[in-house]
Formats: C-alpha cells, sequence, structure tokens
C-alpha cells in the first residue's frame, strides 16, 4: 500500500503515522506487576511507570543540504602576484612570474647571443653595446607579453612536443648557458663561440 503511494503521499503519512506512535508516551500501571507479584510485595508497591521514547530527527524531502563551497580556479591575477616568487594558487602555470620570465628572455638572448656570435665573432656586450634599444625593446615586450598571459591566467595549449614543463626546462637550461657565457665572456674578453 505505502509503495503505491506517490512519494508526497507517503512522506505525510509516514511522519503522522511516526509522530503519533514514536511522541506518544508510554505509560504502563503497576497494576500488571501486582496480579504476577505476591501479596507482601504488592501492598508496598504502589507507583506508575513512564517511559518516554526520543523522536528520531527526520530530514523533510524539500530541505536541501548545504553543498560544501567549490573552489573556483582566479581568472587574473595582480601584477604584484606575477611578480612574486611563487605562484599564485590556482595558476595554469608551472612555475612563478620571474621565473616564467627569466626563462623566455634567457632562451631568446642564448639563441639571438650564440646566432650573433656565429657569424660576427663579436661578445654579448659588443652586440648590445651596438643596439640597445632593439634589445631593451624586445626584452619589453616579451615581459609585457608574459605578464599579460601570466595575469589573466591563460591556459596554453601543448601544440606537439611543446608542454608546460619542458618550457620550464628549456628556460632553465638557457638562463644557466646565458650565464655561463656572460661569466666566460667576462673573464677571458672574448668571444666563447
Amino acid at each position: 500500500f505505502l509503495l503505491r503511494m506517490t512519494p508526497p503521499h507517503r512522506h505525510n503519512l509516514t511522519h503522522v503515522l511516526h509522530n503519533s506512535i514514536m511522541s506518544a508516551f508510554t505509560v504502563t500501571s503497576a497494576l500488571a506487576a501486582r496480579v504476577a507479584a505476591p501479596k507482601a510485595a504488592r501492598s508496598a508497591r504502589r507507583s506508575t511507570v513512564v517511559r518516554a521514547a526520543e523522536e528520531p530527527v527526520v530530514v523533510d524531502a524539500t530541505t536541501e543540504i548545504p553543498a560544501k563551497p567549490v573552489y573556483v580556479k582566479p581568472t587574473s591575477f595582480t601584477l604584484q602576484q606575477a611578480f612574486a616568487f611563487s605562484a599564485p594558487e590556482g595558476s595554469n602555470f608551472i612555475a612563478s612570474g620571474p621565473e616564467l620570465m627569466n626563462g623566455r628572455l634567457a632562451m631568446l638572448a642564448f639563441v639571438a647571443a650564440a646566432g650573433a656570435e656565429i657569424s660576427t665573432g663579436e661578445t654579448v656586450m659588443q652586440q648590445f653595446s651596438e643596439a640597445p634599444t632593439a634589445v631593451l625593446l624586445t626584452t619589453a615586450l616579451f615581459v609585457a607579453a608574459t605578464l599579460k598571459t601570466f595575469t589573466t591566467n591563460t591556459i596554453s595549449d601543448t601544440i606537439g612536443p611543446f608542454t608546460k614543463e619542458k618550457e620550464l626546462l628549456n628556460g632553465r637550461a638557457a638562463m644557466i648557458g646565458m650565464a655561463i657565457l656572460l661569466g666566460y665572456e667576462a673573464v677571458k674578453h672574448v668571444a666563447l663561440l
């Protein structure tokens, strides 16, 4: 019978039955005990026993249980977060902003400096002294492009073998390579390549 009822009617019926049965006090008279007990004990006891059953908590089907707060990934970051030495929580990038910018600039600088050294035989300082505006403008352009993607938390697509992890590894290797190149030229005063 209960299974054929619609859920709201079934809920109301079970709620009414439950409340009328469970919330009523059970009163037991000592009369039953007197019948079974001997006469001497019967005269000594005259009491009424009252027992109450605890009502279980009933959750109404219309009551919604509050959901846990869902972590929302940030869509943008401030410049302060972009220049912080730890990547902000929720960033789509694998590294912090400074490491990402320095790695990209080192990759560009190492390839450009090594290529120019091979073709002209000039040191990095000689190359920079011949075209400082172009070098500084290129540096500013790469920093601005990195800041734009970092502050907007842009998800970069993986294209073939180029992944975030490989960009980070290549950037670190280029920073080390550029430091070695500059250190060698500073000590020997000649081009490495």
